[in-house]
């Protein structure tokens, strides 16, 4: 099964750490789409982004919400184009938004 993340608060990022740590434990493959506030939480908080990163969940930033601050490696910068990617190609999907 594939789960899909769309994280799009700060206060929001601990709750979809945990769901996506949860869902790798149980082998489902993970990708999270970050936008507005989700990116800065992500770079706010570089060692939550690391650990989801070192457990193969795939992230992507929304690339006009990521302007001007800094990610950790492993997080691709992409659009909605890959926001919908990540929707359409998802079994569940969990919105914090």
């Amino acid at each position: 099964m594939k789960l899909g993340i769309v994280l799009a608060t700060r206060v929001d990022l601990v709750h979809a750490v945990a769901i996506a740590l949860a869902a790798r434990r149980a082998r489902h493959e993970v990708a999270m789409f970050a936008m507005d506030a989700g990116c800065h939480a992500l770079a706010e908080h570089p060692a939550l982004a690391q650990q989801l990163i070192d457990d193969d969940v795939d992230i992507t930033a929304c690339s006009n919400s990521a302007v001007g601050i800094e990610l950790a490696d492993g997080i691709t910068r992409g659009s909605q184009d890959d926001h919908a990617g990540i929707v359409g190609t998802s079994d569940r999907l969990v919105a914090l938004t």
